[in-house]
């Protein structure tokens, strides 16, 4: 009998902790093909990352020797990969895209940091942290793109 109720107990106890398990691989099956697209497009440019960070769906990565910053996102099944050498950048800035609604509350479509080019024919670089489509909620967005802007800036 007590047999019996140890291996329920066994059973119940794996099949709680199983979406946790697969939750985990998940994440870092995620983690290592940004990783693998983000040193993809560093070997690219003879660069090597000196800080990172992953945040569910992108990751980026700066070389402060060389001044390079790399972005890769994820959207649906396409992986894009981003990169700008900051000795040709002039600024950095975070833009807010929001929606207001009549109760004045604002919401937030797209969260972007603009890599201005120091040259006036060449297009802006564009790293997009946030977008309502795609991510239904904000969970640390903010934090992530200023620290970034501000490393950014520190390198600029």
């Amino acid at each position: 009998m007590e047999l019996g109720i140890a291996a329920i107990g066994l059973a119940s106890v794996a099949l709680c902790a199983m979406p946790f398990v697969v939750t985990s691989r998940s994440r870092k099956t995620k983690e290592k093909e940004m990783m693998s697209s983000l040193n993809d497009i560093t070997n690219k440019h003879n660069c090597q990352i000196t800080e990172h960070e992953f945040f569910g769906h992108y990751a980026i990565g700066v070389d402060a020797q060389k001044k390079f910053v790399f972005f890769v996102s994820k959207s649906g099944e396409v992986l894009n990969q981003q990169y700008a050498d900051l000795s040709t950048i002039k600024a950095s800035e975070i833009t807010n895209i929001s929606k207001s609604y009549a109760r004045k509350e604002k919401v937030t479509e797209r969260l972007l940091l603009n890599l201005f080019s120091r040259k006036v024919n060449e297009p802006d670089t564009v790293f997009e942290f946030y977008n309502a489509d795609v991510n239904y909620q904000l969970s640390g967005e903010f934090q992530s793109i200023e620290k970034w802007n501000k490393e950014i800036k520190n390198l600029l």
